[in-house]
Formats: C-alpha cells, structure tokens, sequence
C-alpha cells in the first residue's frame, strides 16, 4: 500500500491536494526529505542481533536518516541470535571506516569492550532496542520496557470490571532477559493497583521461535483455563494468541507487546484486544541523526536516553497502523511520513531530548 492510500484510510478521501498531504504527513510531495545538514562525507552503519521485521524497521530508520542527509548506509547482523556474530559484524564496521553505528547491544554487559574499543578508535556509537549504559555509548533510543508493561496492563484493566475477580495468565519469550522482566515487572504491578481482586500467573516460558512458541501457548493454557486475559511480551506472542483463542471458541482478552502482521489483523478483526509497539523505525531514525547531525556540525553528541516511546493499538487506530506497516516492503519514505510530528519534536530540542541513563533505568 503506497501512501496515498494510507492518507486515504487516515482521511476518509481520496481528494488529496498537496496541503492536506503535507498536513497529514508532514512533508512535501516531491519525495523524501532532505536534512539542512551535509552528512555526504559520513558513513553510518546498524548492526542488529537477528533478521526479523522488528530489526528490519530497526535498520530501516538508521538508513532514512543517513541518506536524507546525503551519506552512505551499511547494515549486517546475522539471521538468528548470534552475539558472537553480531560482535564480529560490528567490528567489521569498525575496520570499513564507518564514522557512526548504532547497534542492539544485546547482551549489554558483553558489548562494554566491543562498544569502548570502537569509541576509543574515533567510531560514535549508539544502540538501540537493548541498552548498554555502562559502554561509551552515546545515546540509546528507545521506549522505557516497564512503560510497555504498564501500558499493556492499563488496556486490560480499562477493558475489564474494576471489581472484577479471576486470574491473568502471562508468557514470556526470553526468561531471564532483563529488557523483557522489566515489562513483566511493569505489568504486574499496575495490574496489582488496578485490579486488586485479579492475580496475576506467570510469566510462563512461551519461546522465542514462532512454532515453538504457538506449541508453548497451548500448553500454558491447557493448564491454566478459564483466565480473564492471556498476555504475551514479545512479538510473536499475539499472532499464537489470536490462532489460540480461535481454536478454542472461548471469551478471553488476548494482547501482546509487539506489532506483528498476524497480530494486526487479529486486533482489526476483534479477536485481540491490543498490541503494544516499540516504534522501531523511529528508535533507529532518531538515534543515527542525532549521531550525525552532531559529528557534521562539529559538536559533542549527547550521551544518554531518547525515549521515542511505546505506542498502542487497538481497533480505534489498527487500520491507520496497518497501511503503515505495509508500506515498509516498499520503502522507508512513506513510515518516515507517518513519524514526522514525533521527529520533529525531538529534534527542535534535540538536547532538551536527552534523558539521563539513570532516568532509563530507574524502576
């Protein structure tokens, strides 16, 4: 779907003049937007730790913001979890002479040294999706994983009797992970201060893999039947939801952190109350301009937190988000559009943008 189409759904038109385009999406209609900065000397790279549609629209923002202001974008990572490959991607970088990268630092702890020889090579570093604060990092963009958990509980809880009783089943894909625990934290305790009268079961170990994790699913609820709501924290959580909740008939909320293909048209056809999203594109926009508009002006790139923040869907906005997300196949300019304002934001104060590590990672 190209955008005009999705300026047809945000609308209700297809009458589209050049100043209700621009209205709706912020820029021109002549193509994608030039920055009033001169990056054509600079090289910016993203380095991810799998190849998925998350870590694509990752990618896809550090790309949109190192060719709007004229310089040359690589990428890598490897197509499953691999540190070790990760690392030795990033390090690739590193000797091609890229001059800014941005990188899921994911473990955080194991990426100090790689991140700290890079920086102290000349290299700017910045991550996104998982943090390293105790690294040279420069920034890290991204929502505040406890922020998703409480707002996933609070579209559960606006949903169901403030008096109401029972139980609320959660899975997790990643045990142990400390980015996921946090919206498991998140969670848990804004339901224990909006439903009193609901407990909450889990986090159950529902797997990472699709196929394992739709196996998973069913096992935690065979065991578990007759909860209020089944709520998952990753990605391919809701689409095994929506495929669970069909196959046994039964009235149950189902939601998820994470937007996915699945997912959408489960929420759109009101199978699935919800989805949580982590704005990937804007995590890797955000954080490579910023890196770049501050090497090309000759300034100090702040250290520290943008959060680019969680965003909700639910049957009010699931069209508008879905035409979003199927123009991604077809490039970055039409996602960019959809992000103008938010970008704008930011950046007409980029440093009054920066939050602390501590802010980050304060619970």
């Amino acid at each position: 779907m190209n955008i005009v189409k999705m300026i047809t759904r945000l609308t209700g038109t297809t009458a589209l003049t050049a100043a209700t385009f621009m209205a709706v999406t912020g820029v021109g209609v002549t193509g994608a937007i030039a920055q009033e900065f001169d990056c054509s000397e600079l090289t910016g790279a993203s380095v991810v730790h799998f190849q998925g549609p998350y870590t694509k629209q990752l990618a896809m923002g550090a790309q949109a913001a190192v060719e709007e202001c004229g310089g040359t974008y690589r990428s890598a990572g490897p197509a499953a979890f691999d540190t070790a490959a990760e690392v030795a991607a990033f390090q690739d970088m590193v000797l091609a002479g890229a001059d800014a990268i941005v990188v899921v630092a994911f473990p955080s702890d194991f990426w100090i040294r790689p991140i700290d020889e890079a920086v102290n090579s000349g290299v700017v570093v910045s991550t996104f999706d998982v943090e390293s604060p105790s690294s040279l990092a420069s920034l890290h963009t991204a929502p505040k994983q406890k922020d998703q958990g409480v707002m996933m509980a609070d579209v559960i809880a606006d949903e169901l009797d403030p008096d109401v009783s029972g139980t609320i089943v959660t899975g997790i894909c990643l045990p142990g992970l400390a980015l996921i625990e946090a919206r498991v934290t998140g969670f848990d305790q804004r339901i224990a201060e909006r439903l009193p009268n609901v407990e909450v079961i889990g986090a159950f170990d529902v797997k990472f893999d699709q196929t394992q994790n739709f196996s998973a699913w069913r096992s935690v609820y065979d065991a578990n039947q007759g909860a209020l709501a089944y709520v998952g924290f990753c990605e391919n959580d809701l689409p095994s939801l929506v495929r669970l909740k069909e196959s046994t008939g039964e009235d149950f909320e189902i939601a998820s952190i994470g937007i996915n293909p699945d997912g959408l048209d489960g929420i759109e056809r009101g199978v699935a109350l919800a989805a949580v999203g982590q704005k990937p594109f804007m995590q890797g926009y955000v954080a490579m301009r910023a890196m770049l508009q501050s090497i090309a002006s000759g300034t100090p790139v702040p250290r520290g937190w943008i959060d680019v923040g969680p965003e909700l869907v639910t049957m009010e906005n699931v069209e508008s988000i879905t035409a979003r997300e199927e123009t991604v196949s077809a490039g970055y300019e039409d996602i960019r559009a959809f992000y103008a304002n938010d970008i704008e934001v930011i950046f007409d104060d980029l440093p009054g943008s920066v939050q602390s590590f501590s802010d980050l990672l304060a619970q």
